[in-house]
């Protein structure tokens, strides 16, 4: 299967308010990154003082920035055909879902949240947020909330549960199966 592993960091945490302002992207077969993608996105509007602090990310790195809309075709296109992969699915699929719509695009993809998929492939963890899982199955360190590291934390819980549980197992954690054709 193909999986699109994506982390957004945004101006703030409401998805219907707020805008991208750093997108990381790993495109993988589950066990090998294929690509990677990370930018910068201009978002036309402030960065919270909260997330400037929690990602080190401001205002004004984000002004020479290319806009959404200028990165909208290529982000589509690198999902197509791929199963929409990121810890705490719903956040990062609606954010994207909804900025692609304001380019005209419509994004409908299987979708599979890796803590979710935590719980189930490694139960009875005290915490399941992204840096605690990532350091109980003792993956590369990272810097969290950077839209590429989170992104490749995710990837990191992916390919250990494929390989501890196999593809079939983590495919029936999928949170919405789709009608996508997905090659194998």
């Amino acid at each position: 299967m193909k999986y699109a592993v994506i982390d957004l960091e945004a101006t703030g945490a409401k998805k219907n308010l707020n805008r991208i302002i750093e997108i990381g992207v790993v495109l993988t077969d589950g066990l090998n990154v294929e690509k990677t993608f990370q930018t910068f996105v201009n978002p036309e509007s402030a960065v919270t003082p909260f997330v400037e602090k929690l990602t080190g990310i401001t205002s004004l790195k984000l002004k020479s920035a290319p806009l959404f809309s200028a990165i909208a075709k290529e982000i589509n296109e690198m999902l197509q055909g791929r199963i929409f992969v990121a810890h705490n699915v719903s956040f990062d699929f609606s954010l994207l879902r909804e900025e692609l719509f304001r380019c005209g695009i419509s994004l409908s993809l299987p979708r599979l949240c890796t803590l979710k998929l935590s719980r189930k492939a490694f139960p009875r963890l005290p915490h399941y947020n992204l840096k605690y899982v990532c350091e109980y199955l003792a993956l590369p360190e990272f810097a969290a909330h950077r839209a590429l590291d989170d992104a490749m934390g995710a990837f990191g819980i992916l390919r250990k549960a494929i390989e501890t549980h196999g593809e079939e197992f983590v495919w029936k954690q999928a949170t919405h199966k789709g009608t996508l054709a997905l090659n194998k």
